[in-house]
């Protein structure tokens, strides 16, 4: 599926949006470097003991709401992106907000809300659950690549709703029990409106018990990437800290 204004997001590159709710035309130049004179050395950079993201990703990647009602951070950095995924010899591209980390209560059909107004790109209404056979397959697989393929991904996280939100920004709502009723591609939706409902589509735990695993899943993608993907663990709680803030 083509994301709807998905773009590479890289020094240099301007972003644009008509969305209200996104920072638009948004411009970021990495500067000429100042010729130096011959024999004259270069200052030595002053070590730091915090890591600073990239720039430009703090510079587009905030103004959002929390997916559930109430909710913070994950306290556990498992439930962060890039932590790692043995069960799928992968790593966690997003945010999960489970019962009893993140703040407030989430329990099976607790709603998802839009974490910031945008155009609805993806609605799986017509979602077909996986079964058991196709789990043992898939993971199957994964063990066999020594990776979890993007098709394979797609199917793990069970039920979904995708926004564009401009700027190449996207966000995704995943392992959902139900879509909201009434929404559709093409819709724009607002912040803080119900897209679907909490649960564990996608989980192994969810073929074998409803009541095992009920979590969302939650991606803020940054053109073909997610927020956060090569950055130390200091790094990626700090943009997500920003992506929530004005």
């Amino acid at each position: 599926m083509v994301l709807a204004a998905a773009a590479a997001v890289a020094l240099g590159l301007v972003f644009t949006s008509s969305s209200e709710d996104v920072d638009t035309d948004i411009s970021i130049v990495r500067s000429s470097p100042t010729p130096t004179t011959e024999n004259v050395p270069s200052p030595t950079p002053t070590p730091t003991t915090v890591p600073t993201a990239p720039p430009i990703v703090e510079a587009v990647v905030h103004g959002f709401q929390y997916p559930i009602a109430g909710a913070c951070l994950p306290s556990r950095e498992e439930l962060m992106p890039n932590a790692p995924r043995e069960y799928r010899w992968g790593i966690h591209e997003g945010i999960d907000f489970y019962p009893g980390y993140n703040c407030v209560p989430i329990e099976r059909g607790t709603p998802v809300l839009a974490a910031k107004t945008g155009i609805v790109i993806r609605i799986d209404h017509d979602y077909q659950a996986i079964t058991a056979e196709e789990m043992d397959a898939l993971l199957a697989r994964c063990q066999q690549q020594g990776y979890t393929d993007e098709a394979d991904l797609d199917r793990l996280r069970g039920q979904q709703v995708w926004l564009d939100h401009g700027n190449g920004i996207v966000t995704r709502y995943a392992h959902l029990l139900d879509v909201e009723v009434g929404i559709e591609e093409g819709m724009v939706v607002e912040v803080g409106q119900v897209v679907g409902y909490v649960g564990n589509s996608g989980t192994p735990e969810g073929i074998s018990d409803p009541n095992l695993e009920n979590h969302l899943h939650f991606e803020i993608r940054v053109g073909p990437t997610y927020l956060g993907e090569g950055l130390s663990v200091a790094q990626t709680r700090r943009v997500c800290e920003k992506a929530f803030s004005p």
